[in-house]
């Protein structure tokens, strides 16, 4: 079932010059959804239309069945939240525990309720031993985790990263990327990652890919990156291990649909062997 509906959606920030043109796409309820394209395609722009950022020009955006409207658009923050890309801009408290709470707070949580939902999700993303620590003392990791344990406690059934990785380095991304789908597969969101992290977008059910504010592309990775030729036209890495899978293919060997190094290396050994 759809819990996100977009049809024909067009937006510009100047008259005139469309950032987003004429897009639709559906995001099945507790999938995990990479949003890929080049710089400038209109990626964080469809982020911040689908969250009531930026008002759309026309077309269609629905979440949880609500058409999102200025009347419904309380409601539909209630379902929705985000993690920007710069922790430092979602901090208000002078503590992490402040910060977690904040959330908390405006949802009218009552207060004998609200100490036991931060303490269980700063230990989700492993951050209890930090709660009464400054958050502009801490690593870009640890922000990011203290931005996620602070929609996670919300308990919104929709969470979307904008680009919340490219700040940081390869171990920061990869912890962080480990945390995402690990929070995914427990508590059962559906979780939209605008992203560059080509790893990300292997881990992910379902990619969108942008070009020039259009959806170019739709699909599953394994879909989405057969089309090698059309992805580095659009300035977009593939993985190494499909980049192998699809020269293998242009020769006449055709793989069995994995990501395990190990296995394919097995597989073109067996190929060879019968040769």
């Amino acid at each position: 079932m759809s819990v996100i509906h977009v049809k024909d959606l067009n937006y510009s920030y100047e008259k005139g010059k469309p950032v987003i043109k004429n897009v639709s796409f559906d995001i099945e309820e507790g999938s995990y959804t990479t949003v890929i394209g080049h710089n400038g395609s209109g990626k964080s722009t469809i982020a911040k239309l689908l969250l009531g950022l930026l008002e759309k020009e026309s077309g269609t955006i629905e979440i949880g069945g609500l058409p999102l409207t200025l009347e419904n658009l309380g409601e539909i923050r209630n379902r929705i939240g985000i993690v920007f890309q710069n922790p430092d801009n979602q901090f208000i408290g002078s503590t992490v525990r402040d910060d977690i709470a904040f959330g908390l707070e405006n949802h009218c949580v009552e207060r004998e309720k609200m100490d036991g939902l931060i303490e269980e999700f700063a230990e989700k993303v492993s951050m209890t031993e930090f709660l009464n620590s400054e958050p502009g003392k801490l690593s870009g990791g640890q922000k990011q985790r203290v931005a996620i344990a602070a929609v996670l406690a919300m308990n919104l059934g929709i969470i979307v990263f904008d680009e919340a990785t490219s700040m940081l380095d390869p171990t920061g991304k990869r912890d962080i990327n480990r945390l995402i789908s690990q929070i995914h597969k427990e508590n059962k969101l559906t979780v939209i990652s605008i992203t560059h992290d080509i790893e990300e977008v292997v881990q992910s059910d379902n990619v969108l890919v942008i070009d020039h504010g259009t959806v170019a592309m739709q699909g599953t990775p394994e879909e989405i990156f057969k089309n090698e030729k059309l992805m580095v036209r659009m300035q977009l890495d593939i993985p190494f291990v499909y980049k192998l899978k699809n020269a293998l293919a242009e020769q006449g060997i055709k793989l069995a649909d994995t990501l395990d190094m190990e296995r394919m290396a097995d597989e073109v050994c067996q190929y060879a062997l019968k040769k």
